[in-house]
């Protein structure tokens, strides 16, 4: 159960990390168009900025995922010099369980903002004025998938110190 677990968030962590890439591609593709369509053509931008914010957002969120899964995120790795194999475990072990709990909070208070503004239809009041849910539920699913991937990295963890 714990492998197709680990398998599953495996999966889930390299399609974050797709939607990352993806979405900064088309960030980029949406600011190119916007710098052509105002200086070469004198429009008014009106939906790119807010366009290219929200993808910036989603793929903070949801990329984070993919960034958790490979390693890549900051640490502290000088302390482990002065810490044992075992106790280095457990300082993962108890440093992935604060960022559970921080992500938990999280996407409890990212699902109360992202339904506030479904059911009351809060929207960006632009020009273009897109829902607000639109970026909170980013927010809320980034959220959740560190949940996910956090509770996947804290079993790794204790199998690793089971066989210490």
């Amino acid at each position: 159960m714990k492998k197709k677990y680990l398998q599953f968030c495996d999966h889930i962590a390299k399609a974050c990390g797709a939607f990352a890439v993806l979405a900064l591609l088309l960030s980029i593709l949406v600011i190119v168009e916007l710098v052509f369509e105002r200086y070469f053509f004198q429009r008014a931008i009106t939906w790119q900025t807010e366009l290219v914010t929200m993808l910036l957002v989603a793929s903070t969120f949801i990329g984070s995922v993919y960034v958790l899964s490979e390693k890549a995120h900051v640490s502290m790795e000088w302390i482990y010099d002065f810490l044992s194999k075992k106790n280095i475990i457990r300082l993962k072990i108890f440093t992935s369980s604060i960022s559970l709990l921080f992500f938990l909070i999280l996407f409890y208070f990212g699902f109360l903002m992202f339904e506030e503004a479904f059911t009351k239809n809060y929207s960006t009041g632009t020009v273009w004025d897109p829902p607000l849910w639109i970026p909170y539920s980013s927010m809320m699913l980034g959220a959740l998938l560190m949940i996910l991937q956090y509770i996947a990295e804290i079993i790794k963890l204790t199998d690793e110190e089971d066989f210490r």
